[in-house]
């Protein structure tokens, strides 16, 4: 049996690194007005933690592919079973270890990871370790695979860096910090015109000093959105689930299309040839196999792209948790038509949309 928690901030808290981080408002709306969402995959009689147990049935379209879980609320933590209970948020850091621990009063400690274990899911989960770990490797599967990403830890370093020649694109650079969510540590440079200005300097110089270095990556001039679902097995084996086609706005993600993997193949097969695909998520199996055991266990994607001239970048960013990807998946599954899933945010409140 399962506890489902559903912790949209959990990216801000990998940046923070700290247990007693609050999110800010808006990531605690989200996590209230959607705290319902691991109904659409846990099983029958699982546990849902959320704030509002009065709160959780959505009236969006979703109802129809919610399993009969049982929704409780961080007060009911004291009185939870945890005898062969598993703990499964949307993703592990400490701020969610904390609470959970607080919450329970110690009960469901031996549940969570441990404190070398959550500094090793930082670290995975940085730009910098997929940069070294992931991306390097992965240009190998194909001459249409692209991709730099340099971390400097030194504003000079920095400075020495960047090349000012003209990209004929309205950036040259995307500057990113190590840990960040949905498009908020991102800063676009412009070299040719408006170039480092004080406002940039200062968030470069503030990122180094918080979070140790910076990411700089050249700007492509973006086709298309999409990623790779795999889930991590605890004797280190890595199963590929799926595809995922989705839509961001800078940065922040927007929705995904609800099909089979054959329309979604279909639909990147206009832009690139399909086999690199294969060999690329073939390569991910294969770099990330035995790399999370003792580490880590469950959902983790790859966000990629397609670029100008049926270029592919085979890892925008790694996720080491559970994605919308892996929520759109799930979905697919209960589907007997095309259907978009999409996130909308109306009147200080967040929905998530079925929709044809």
């Amino acid at each position: 049996m399962k506890l489902h928690i559903f912790n949209p901030g959990h990216d801000i808290a990998l940046a923070g690194d700290n247990e007693k981080m609050t999110a800010p408002h808006a990531v605690r709306q989200m996590q209230i007005d959607l705290g319902f969402i691991p109904a659409l995959w846990a099983n029958n009689s699982d546990y849902i933690l959320v704030d509002d147990t009065n709160n959780t049935i959505p009236n969006n379209g979703c109802k129809p592919y919610l399993n009969n879980v049982r929704y409780i609320n961080w007060n009911d933590l004291q009185n939870i079973d945890k005898e062969e209970l598993e703990v499964s948020p949307w993703g592990w850091d400490k701020t969610i270890r904390y609470k959970l621990n607080i919450a329970s009063e110690g009960k469901l400690d031996s549940c969570m990871p441990d404190t070398i274990q959550l500094e090793k899911i930082r670290e995975i989960s940085g730009r910098n370790w997929a940069s070294q770990n992931l991306l390097t490797n992965l240009l190998d599967c194909d001459k249409t695979c692209v991709g730099e990403s340099v971390a400097v830890n030194d504003y000079e370093k920095f400075m020495n860096v960047l090349d000012k020649a003209d990209n004929g694109l309205a950036y040259q650079y995307v500057l990113k910090a190590p840990w960040s969510s949905s498009g908020r540590g991102l800063r676009y440079v412009d070299l040719q015109n408006e170039g480092i200005n004080e406002h940039l300097q200062g968030w470069i110089k503030n990122v180094i000093r918080k979070q140790g270095l910076v990411m700089i990556e050249p700007y492509y001039n973006k086709i298309r959105d999409f990623g790779m679902e795999f889930t991590a097995h605890k004797n280190g084996e890595i199963e590929y689930l799926g595809l995922s086609v989705f839509s961001t706005s800078n940065g922040a993600y927007m929705g995904n299309i609800l099909t089979t993997e054959e329309d979604k193949e279909e639909l990147l097969s206009r832009y690139v040839n399909t086999e690199i695909l294969v060999e690329i998520r073939n390569a991910i199996a294969s770099i990330m196999n035995g790399k999370l055991r003792g580490i880590y266990s469950g959902p983790f994607g790859i966000d990629m792209m397609i670029v100008n001239g049926g270029k592919i970048h085979p890892c925008v960013e790694l996720n080491l948790r559970r994605t919308m990807g892996h929520v759109a998946l799930d979905l697919t599954h209960k589907m007997t038509e095309k259907r978009v899933m999409r996130m909308e945010f109306n009147a200080g409140h967040y929905s998530l949309k079925i929709k044809n």
